[in-house]
């Protein structure tokens, strides 16, 4: 593809001053915390700048899930081999020690992940996790307290150029929870030191056994909040849907001061084009991202089913787009429209001379407002990165990530400009392109490929090659599906052509919907299309309901163990059998519809 006048039109309209004064603005707010006045501020600024360009905008309320904890009332003391004092931080959705606290013996797991536990045992001790290794601090908790018994847990911050307290949550349930679920929530303490803290008790531990006191108080429960949200019409119900979270902790600049600013002035630009818009834009300001986990963009997905399963075609989530120094165009996304996103991205990226990063392989990842992967809605997103040399060298979200740090120095105007042109580029053709740009082939080889790879570990435990050959099948449907909808939307270039062929071209699009429908919840959920997964699971890899073949694998087949989780498994494999067997119907029949046009 290449820029249109039109889109030349609308990306010269971006404003690099407008988004930079909104910037500025939700800085001055500071901590922005879903159900506090601060953050009650930002709703109404939200509102009054989007009524203030014409945007149809309400804040719909509800009750979140979320907590208001004490951060800096926590206590922890290492009480041998040497007594120390040592600051820290309340984590959110803990739950609260006694009021005289716990003590107990001090583990290093490393990430705090399932592997990290091997050989160790923290039953009813205390376990030392870094946050700068993976899994996601949520998991972390849950892995410590649900699966493994600790009764405590002490998270290592990042170690910056100052001392940093890197506030967030151990909530691994995801959005509200459900009577299932409320246990689940936050199951042990846990609290934050920094990385210099951190790296002194891992020393203490490498000559000898450590004990180790820790109070601390949590404050969750449920609590009203207000979710802004926008809409701007296109000439069909269907719509494209961004969204960024409003909340946030600490100084709360390049999370998420520049993503809401950014969203901002999308609205505002593509409202002065909506004349032009095929596809509606629904834009939303999500709340309880931060001491909810995601409370906010689960309602929106529970409370507004019908028409985002309906009509919504794609996602992008605008969480965190810049910060300083980067200086890199990326974009990634479900492998479905993933070639459209990048092809996008690189060609304004190479309009201006800057580089573009690609990503390799897509890859599910329950973190962010990701709360759409049961709907089958296609997600993506669109950001400026660190090149090469400062990649390495950079923690994820920054060292000042969560904390007082995260000024305004730590973002900048110009490569937000970058951000919000990539974006707002994607977002425009997704609007007004009259077929998706959504490609079946390479979500079938996707999963084609996690097929086998799932396939090479079952070991034989589970034979999966006639699944392995079914997708194999797909692909050859899809292909010549892509082949088609390739010629269908060269024909649509002309306009006359693309209203004469109007009918075929909604019938077309709404079965490609259909396929992302089908397929998404078992590629990319384990809990499906009307669950939500824990946060930052580890489970959370291609195809969820298959993965535990390994364990199976690594079972005796004589084991009452085997023999259950073998019944298991073989249901999961007629679940996603029957995906793909209706992914590659749809397929046929829209190629075969376009063939006898």
């Amino acid at each position: 593809m290449v820029l249109t006048d039109f889109e030349r039109k609308v990306l010269a309209e971006i404003s690099k001053e407008k988004c930079w004064e909104h910037v500025e603005r939700f800085v001055e707010m500071g901590e922005k915390l879903s159900g506090t006045p601060s953050n009650e501020r930002a709703v109404d600024y939200v509102l009054d700048a989007l009524k203030g360009c014409g945007v149809d905008a309400r804040a719909q309320e509800f009750q979140a899930w979320l907590d208001f904890p004490k951060l800096f009332d926590a206590e922890l003391v290492v009480l041998s081999p040497e007594r120390r004092v040592i600051e820290c931080l309340t984590l959110a959705q803990i739950k609260s020690t006694p009021s005289d606290g716990i003590e107990s013996e001090l583990v290093y797991v490393s990430g705090g992940g399932l592997a990290d536990y091997e050989g160790k045992n923290v039953r009813n001790k205390i376990t030392l996790v870094e946050f700068n290794r993976p899994p996601a601090r949520p998991w972390k908790n849950y892995v410590a307290g649900i699966v493994k018994g600790a009764i405590g847990q002490i998270v290592i911050g990042y170690k910056g150029p100052i001392r940093v307290f890197n506030r967030g949550t151990v909530k691994s349930v995801w959005g509200n929870p459900t009577p299932e679920t409320l246990d689940d929530i936050g199951r042990i303490p846990a609290v934050l030191v920094t990385g210099e803290d951190g790296q002194q008790l891992k020393r203490l531990l490498e000559n000898e056994p450590v004990r180790v006191w820790m109070r601390a108080e949590g404050a969750r429960g449920w609590a009203r909040t207000r979710q802004p949200m926008a809409t701007i019409r296109g000439r069909e119900p269907k719509f494209v849907l961004l969204g960024s979270h409003l909340d946030a902790w600490g100084g709360a600049a390049s999370c998420n001061a520049v993503g809401c600013a950014s969203t901002l002035e999308t609205a505002r630009v593509l409202k002065r084009f909506q004349s032009r818009l095929r596809r509606g834009v629904e834009l939303m300001w999500f709340q309880g991202h931060e001491t909810g986990i995601m409370t906010g963009s689960t309602w929106y997905v529970d409370n507004h089913w019908d028409d985002l399963h309906g009509n919504c075609v794609a996602y992008i989530n605008n969480d965190t787009p810049s910060m300083i120094d980067t200086s890199v165009y990326a974009a990634s996304g479900d492998p479905v429209f993933k070639g459209f996103l990048e092809a996008t991205v690189k060609e304004l990226a190479d309009e201006e001379g800057a580089p573009f990063k690609s990503e390799a392989r897509y890859t599910p990842v329950k973190t962010g407002d990701q709360s759409f992967y049961g709907l089958g809605i296609p997600s993506g997103q669109v950001k400026m990165t660190y090149p090469p040399e400062l990649e390495r060298e950079v923690p994820f979200g920054g060292w000042w990530y969560h904390s007082d740090h995260d000024t305004i120095d730590k973002v900048d105007p110009e490569t937000l400009h970058m951000a919000n042109k990539a974006q707002i580029l994607a977002v425009l053709r997704l609007c007004t392109l009259p077929l998706l740009p959504f490609k079946v082939a390479p979500a079938a080889a996707w999963m084609q490929d996690a097929l086998e790879g799932i396939n090479a570990r079952a070991k034989g435990a589970l034979d999966l090659s006639e699944l392995v050959d079914k997708v194999k099948g797909f692909r050859k449907d899809a292909h010549e599906l892509d082949g088609a909808t390739g010629m269908l939307s060269e024909k649509c270039g002309d306009e006359t052509e693309a209203r004469r062929l109007e009918e075929e071209i909604q019938l077309i699009n709404d079965g490609l919907l259909k396929i992302c429908r089908v397929l998404n919840p078992v590629n990319y959920t384990l809990h499906g299309k009307y669950g939500q997964d824990h946060y930052g699971a580890e489970y959370i890899r291609p195809i969820p309901v298959l993965q535990p073949v390994t364990e199976l694998a690594s079972l005796n087949p004589d084991t009452s163990m085997y023999k259950a989780l073998r019944t298991k498994l073989v249901r999961a494999r007629n679940q996603v059998s029957d995906a793909i067997e209706d992914a590659a119907w749809f397929a046929r029949y829209l190629a075969q519809i376009m063939e006898n046009q």
